[in-house]
């Protein structure tokens, strides 16, 4: 049976695998024809879609028969779960607890399923809020039976370390609800509502169940749960009391350290990990541990790194790396040391271990692909584990493929990280792992995110707003047409998209300006069985904000879906600041009026009804710049609000709210769009005295012996920094004061090495030195100053012999 993924699989009698493969697989200065993208997903596939066909007629045929019995039920979740099809087996589920078959036993089935299959959040949340709702309506002796919480709770534990640990704690909170924990002798629910404390970070919990469980039947499991409970929850204090009780009562084990080892590594936490593991091979020494678990909690710390770089430098379309990359060299350092004869001694490395390596080094990529080339990886996975013989397996394929579909390193003509994303994927197939999978199509989409000269501005994307505010012309990012071929064949191999594969698709259609393409997709969601949330919906606007017609279609169109969909106390105040960008895109000054008032009664009600810090760390503070930045932002930049600007800024500081970042860059273009100088001057003083004060950069005057005496930044300069210099200058300019311009460069040039200045700037002051007859100054300017430009492009060098023309 041939498999059923498109045109290329009819191939000749005489067709050869081989040559399949190893043909023209990529051609880098091609778009992939469809029978090309074929070869590189479909090779394999019979035998999983033949499954699929036996799951369908197995589901034709059981909704077919006219009674459902509790085997039936049994037999369909089995066969489900052979197939992995989760929203077949909920449906059944729910069909039988409609039909009043649904028993304990049934439910137990299904979360178990739930757990042993690959994490799918959606069909997770789904089964949790069945249990956790105040509406719920599972029957009684489901809801009240221990046994089903127990599966529940361990179902529970997936979501502690996603965005959704919500589930976890509304899970635990319900569990507390129905049974009565002065009166529960259970130890296994015991162990279980402790482990999910530590993940909620809850040591006060923890202890609290210790003391009501004071006299547990097996100490030792009992207290190993508190120990490992403590360590997720980082209270080490705790963790070194109960290690000591264990010694006292002799209870410690090798396989207890082992466990704590174990969560430490995945946590990240290298000194706590490396504490236990010498303590282990000091009690152990016959059974010394390997560095595995240092490894791995080296992955993970620099992976929390990574995360925590990509929501706040990733998200502004910067690089990865950070200005002040103390913590992450010291990390490296680290890591070499431990590393630095694995690959060097007779006896190979195991795949775990390489597996692990391969892993740091693609996410060190991510960060400094100067430092760490992907060459350091594909060394390892090319050449030492052939060498070795040790045969790389699913996961280190895996790492490979998504370490090159987010990998900053390829800058040149073409789209080479989708190109090397697919010859891992043809990798795999030669080697028999299975790619028709999201975690593939995760990957290849990811790699088809537009990207331009060394700009990855939509890797993190999140609002438009926080992106750096950049010409049409910049703004044109080139497509990879073999985005759609990805998606055909996906779709063709009866894989829907989920949301990651929908959001990523979405924003390469956006970013690369395919917007009936993008529209399409939008309007084709619910087909794949998504449904609309505030996410989605948040991503929507964003990606509408980069087009104005699309700006201006999402504020009438799709916020009036949203309305429908979506109660307004579910919103999040990332909606609603992308609403307001889109606002500014498409000029629209009385929606951005109505969304601002949206925003401001929602923050008042959530402050005012909310009282969990899982639901107030997503909202702003109504006396924090947060608060009012989006706001201002948009008055600022919509063309007639600029009286709603000034009466947010006077709200501001009559509440003496501290400016930042955002708000100091809105005033400075506020003043700058109306054409005030002595504003700007004025704001230029005031934020040079701010970073005294909350900086103790102490300022220098530009001129020690002439009156007024201007007060100038010190060193080191900050994008926002420059940003105010080269605006204070623009206002020189105006007053035609060209010592004084002289002056504040020749402070500027003492200061830095680095002096980012626009064009437009500086073809101003070679305008009036040139009017001024200065050539003096022109001179010094192209010795002193045009070297330390830090954009030295072709309008700069042109600029430059000008200059020298002039001199």
């Amino acid at each position: 049976m041939l498999p059923k993924l498109g045109k290329a699989i009819v191939k000749p009698r005489n067709f050869q695998l081989k040559s399949l493969i190893q043909g023209t697989l990529i051609n880098r200065a091609a778009p992939l024809t469809p029978s090309l993208a074929t070869r590189a997903i479909s090779i394999g596939t019979t035998t999983i879609l033949q499954k699929d066909d036996t799951a369908t007629k197995i589901t034709k045929s059981a909704v077919a028969k006219p009674t459902m019995t509790e085997s039936s039920v049994f037999e369909r979740l089995a066969d489900f779960k052979s197939t992995g099809n989760l929203k077949g087996a909920i449906k059944t589920v729910q069909n039988a607890k409609d039909s009043g078959i649904a028993t304990p036993a049934i439910y137990i089935c299904l979360v178990d399923m739930l757990r042993d299959l690959p994490f799918d959040m959606d069909s997770c949340a789904t089964v949790a809020n069945w249990f956790y709702s105040e509406n719920t309506k599972l029957p009684l002796e489901v809801l009240e039976n221990m046994d089903v919480w127990k599966s529940v709770l361990k179902m529970g534990f997936r979501f502690g370390a996603t965005y959704r640990a919500e589930d976890l704690r509304a899970l635990v909170d319900k569990f507390t609800e129905i049974f009565d924990l002065t009166t529960l002798n259970d130890q296994t629910a015991w162990e279980l509502l402790m482990r999910a404390y530590g993940m909620m970070d809850r040591s006060d919990a923890i202890t609290a169940c210790l003391v009501k469980n004071d006299n547990p039947a097996q100490k030792r499991q009992f207290y190993a749960s508190a120990v490992i409970s403590y360590a997720s929850s980082a209270s080490n204090d705790k963790v070194e009391e109960m290690l000591e009780k264990l010694k006292r009562e002799n209870l410690l084990t090798r396989h207890i350290l082992l466990k704590l080892i174990r969560c430490y590594g995945f946590q990240g936490d290298i000194s706590q990990t490396s504490k236990y593991v010498d303590m282990c091979n000091q009690l152990y020494p016959d059974s010394a541990s390997d560095k595995t678990m240092l490894l791995i909690a080296h992955k993970a710390a620099l992976e929390k790194m990574c995360n925590q770089l990509e929501a706040t430098r990733g998200v502004h379309g910067l690089d990865l790396k950070p200005t002040d990359s103390t913590q992450l060299d010291e990390l490296h350092q680290s890591w070499s040391q431990l590393t630095k004869d694995m690959f060097v001694g007779e006896k190979p490395v195991d795949i775990t271990d390489c597996n692990v390596v391969l892993e740091y080094l693609a996410i060190a990529n991510r960060i400094d692909p100067v430092q760490f080339p992907m060459e350091k990886a594909e060394s390892i996975f090319e050449t030492y584990m052939p060498a070795h013989n040790i045969k790389p397996n699913e996961v280190s394929h895996r790492v490979m493929m998504v370490g090159y579909a987010k990998s900053r390193e390829y800058n040149s003509e073409g789209n080479v990280r989708l190109d090397k994303t697919l010859e891992v994927v043809s990798k795999m197939q030669v080697a028999g792992i299975n790619t028709l999978n999201h975690a593939t199509f995760h990957a290849l989409f990811r790699a088809c995110i537009p990207h331009r000269d060394g700009h990855y501005y939509y890797d993190n994307y999140r609002l438009n707003s926080l992106l750096p505010i950049r010409s049409p012309k910049h703004n044109q990012f080139k497509l990879d047409p073999r985005v759609f071929e990805i998606e055909k064949i996906m779709l063709e191999a009866h894989i829907p998209h989920d949301r990651y594969t929908f959001s990523t698709l979405i924003t390469c259609l956006a970013a690369g300006g395919k917007n009936q393409a993008f529209r399409s997709r939008w309007r084709t969601l619910k087909v794949h069985g998504l449904k609309r949330d505030v996410g989605i919906y948040r991503t929507m606007f964003a990606l509408s904000s980069l087009e104005p017609t699309q700006a201006k279609r999402a504020m009438t169109v799709v916020k009036s879906e949203m309305d429908r969909e979506i109660a307004q106390h579910r919103l999040n105040w990332d909606t609603y600041a992308a609403m307001l960008d889109c606002c500014v895109t498409a000029q629209l000054p009385e929606k951005a009026k109505e969304v601002m008032e949206e925003m401001k009664k929602e923050v008042r009600y959530v402050h005012k009804e909310k009282h969990h810090a899982d639901d107030l760390v997503k909202w702003p503070y109504l006396d924090s710049p947060d608060y009012y930045l989006p706001m201002v932002r948009a008055s600022v930049a919509i063309e007639g609000l600029n009286t709603t600007a000034d009466k947010l800024l006077t709200e501001m500081d009559s509440k003496n709210v501290v400016y930042s970042q955002g708000i100091w860059e809105a005033k400075l273009s506020k003043l700058a769009l109306e054409g005030n100088r002595e504003g700007i001057q004025q704001l230029f003083n005031k934020y040079t005295m701010s970073r005294f004060e909350n900086q103790g950069n102490i300022p220098v005057p530009v001129r020690e012996k002439a009156s007024p005496i201007i007060p100038f930044p010190t060193a080191p300069y900050t994008r926002l920094d420059m940003e105010f210099i080269d605006v204070y200058i623009s206002t020189l300019l105006d007053n035609q004061n060209v010592s004084l311009v002289f002056d504040v460069l020749r402070t500027l040039n003492e200061q830095t090495d680095k002096i980012s200045m626009s064009l437009k700037t500086l073809r101003g002051i070679i305008l009036l030195a040139e009017q001024e007859k200065s050539k003096g100054e022109l001179q010094w300017l192209s010795e002193n100053v045009l070297p330390k430009i830090t954009t030295q492009n072709k309008n700069f060098r042109l600029l430059k012999k000008k200059i020298d023309h002039l001199v």
